[in-house]
C-alpha cells in the first residue's frame, strides 16, 4: 500500500511538472535534440512546445560524414566528447527503403538536414528523386522536380540544393536548376533561352516553377559566339554540392576549373593569374534570381612565391591538392592547398555584397606538422567561428583538420592548436592519396542535431 501511494505521489508530481509549461520548457531545452525528437510523440501539447524550441537551441557540429557509403554506411568522424556507436547509421532507413540504397551519396548538408542521391546517368535520370534526410530522427523524404524528366537529354545537366534556416522556420526548400542546352557543348546563341528553376517547399509540399532569363556573362562581351563555350555560364562545370548561406544557395566551379595561366612581365619575369572560368553562381531564394559572382579569387601567396629558374619559366606548376568551399558565421570561405607547399595557404572570404574575395587569413601549419608524429596528410573539415554577444568581429575562428587518428583544431587568430584522438577504421577512405584524385572526392559533410520535420 505504501509503495502504491509512493508511486501515485511520484506520478502526481510528474503530471504537475508536465502541466507547468515554463518549468517543462526549461527541462526540455536542456535535453539533447535526439531525445526531444522522440518526446514529440508524447502528446500534441509536447509536439507544439518542442517545435517552438527550435530558436532556443544552437546545436554545434558533432560529426562529419564522408560522401560515399562504405561497408553499408557512411564513415563518420566524431568531434569533441561526442561518441558515435560502432556501426551507427542514421541513414539506415533510407538505405533499406530505396533501390540501390548501397550506392547512396551525400550531395549537401544544411543545418541538420542532408540532401542525398543515387548517381544515375543517361536517360535513367528522368524523374529520379533526391532524398532529404534528417539523421537525428532517421526520417527521409524523396522529392523530384516534375520538369526534370520533361527536358532531360543526354547533354542536359541538373543541380539540386537544400535550404534550411531553423532559427527562422522549421520548413526547408529544395532548389532544382536544369538547362537542356549547355553552352559548353553547343556553339549556339543563347538569346531568348531560360534556365529552368524549380523550388520545392516542405511547408506547402508543392513545386514552384520558374523560367529565369539567361543573363549575359561579363566574359561574353565582344566575343564571337563560338568562344562562348568558355564563358561563365551556369552549367555542368559547377560542382554538385551547394552551400547555403544568408538566404541563398551557392555553387562553385568544379576543382578542374581552378587552373592558372601565367603572363610575362617586363624584364623577363612572369606571374600566375587565374582563369576567368573559376567563378561562383548563386540563387537568391527570396528574390528568386540566379546570379553570378564574376570576380575570381586572388592568386594564393604560395603560388605567387613559386620560384623561377634561370629562364623565363617557373620551376614547377601549381597543382591543387584540395579545395574547401563552405560557410561559417554568415560568410562564404574558400581554401585551396597546393602540392608544392601544402602547409601554407590562404583563407579567402567573400564580401557580403558579393563584390569579390579577399584574403582573411594567411596560414602556415609548419609548427603543427612539426609537433605531430607522422603527419602524412590532412583534410580540411570546416572553418568554425564563435561570436561574442554584441560584437561585430568573430572572437574565435578555428580551422578543423582531419589527420590519421586525429582531429586538429587550429586557431586562426592566435595560431595555436589542439589535437583530439579519434578511432576510425578504413582511414584510406577518408584521406585521399597524392595522385589522380582531388579532395572534392572525399569532402566531409558536417552533421548537427536538428528537429526539422522530414515526412516519409
Amino acid at each position: 500500500m505504501a509503495k502504491r501511494k509512493e508511486r501515485n505521489m511520484s506520478s502526481s508530481a510528474a503530471e504537475a511538472v508536465a502541466n507547468i509549461e515554463e518549468l517543462l520548457t526549461q527541462i526540455l531545452v536542456s535535453l539533447p535534440l535526439r531525445s526531444l525528437a522522440r518526446f514529440k510523440c508524447v502528446s500534441t501539447h509536447w509536439l507544439s512546445l518542442i517545435s517552438d524550441l527550435r530558436t532556443l537551441k544552437n546545436p554545434k557540429i558533432s560529426a562529419f560524414f564522408s560522401s560515399k557509403i562504405q561497408d553499408e554506411c557512411f564513415k563518420s568522424i566524431p568531434l569533441g566528447n561526442h561518441e558515435i556507436p560502432p556501426g551507427w547509421n542514421p541513414f539506415k532507413t533510407l538505405n533499406n527503403s530505396v533501390p540501390d540504397g548501397s550506392k547512396l551519396r551525400i550531395l549537401q548538408s544544411c543545418n541538420g538536414l542532408f540532401l542525398c542521391h543515387i548517381p544515375i546517368f543517361g536517360e535513367q535520370r528522368k524523374h529520379h528523386p533526391v532524398y532529404v534526410v534528417n539523421p537525428t530522427t532517421n526520417q527521409f523524404r524523396a522529392v523530384s522536380s516534375p520538369r526534370v524528366g520533361e527536358y532531360m537529354d543526354r547533354l542536359a545537366f541538373v543541380r539540386y540544393a537544400l535550404a534550411l534556416d531553423p532559427s527562422k522556420s522549421p520548413h526547408y526548400k529544395v532548389i532544382c536548376v536544369t538547362n537542356s542546352v549547355p553552352t559548353i557543348y553547343h556553339y549556339v546563341e543563347r538569346e531568348g533561352e531560360h534556365d529552368k528553376i524549380d523550388i520545392y517547399s516542405s511547408e506547402t509540399e508543392n513545386w514552384k516553377h520558374l523560367n529565369i532569363p539567361f543573363f549575359q556573362s561579363p566574359s561574353d562581351r565582344h566575343r564571337h559566339y563560338s568562344l562562348k563555350m568558355v564563358a561563365m555560364h551556369f552549367d555542368r562545370r559547377s560542382r554538385e554540392g551547394a552551400i547555403y548561406c544568408n538566404g541563398a544557395v551557392h555553387w562553385i566551379r568544379e576543382t578542374g576549373e581552378a587552373r592558372f595561366s601565367f603572363c610575362f612581365l617586363p624584364g623577363g619575369r612572369f606571374e600566375f593569374e587565374r582563369k576567368e572560368t573559376d567563378v561562383l553562381h548563386y540563387f537568391d531564394i527570396g528574390q528568386e534570381r540566379l546570379l553570378l559572382v564574376s570576380t575570381t579569387p586572388p592568386v594564393p601567396l604560395v603560388v605567387k612565391n613559386i620560384s623561377q629558374d634561370s629562364g623565363p619559366w617557373p620551376t614547377e606548376w601549381p597543382r591543387l591538392a584540395q579545395r574547401y568551399f563552405g560557410e561559417s558565421g554568415g560568410h562564404l570561405y574558400l581554401i585551396e592547398t597546393y602540392k608544392n607547399c601544402k602547409t601554407q595557404f590562404d583563407v579567402m572570404e567573400m564580401e557580403r555584397d558579393y563584390s569579390g574575395w579577399f584574403v582573411k587569413y594567411h596560414v602556415d601549419l609548419h609548427s603543427v606538422f612539426t609537433a605531430l608524429p607522422d603527419p602524412n596528410d590532412f583534410v580540411i573539415l570546416c572553418l568554425s567561428q564563435e561570436k561574442e554577444k554584441h560584437k561585430e568581429e568573430d572572437s574565435s575562428a578555428d580551422l578543423l583538420l582531419y589527420m590519421p587518428d586525429k582531429v586538429i583544431s587550429y586557431n586562426l587568430r592566435n595560431k595555436t592548436f589542439k589535437a583530439s584522438v579519434v578511432e576510425l577504421a578504413n582511414e584510406e577512405q577518408l584521406l585521399a592519396m597524392d595522385g589522380r584524385f582531388y579532395r572534392d572526392e572525399v569532402v566531409k559533410y558536417p552533421y548537427m542535431e536538428g528537429l526539422a520535420c522530414v515526412e516519409r
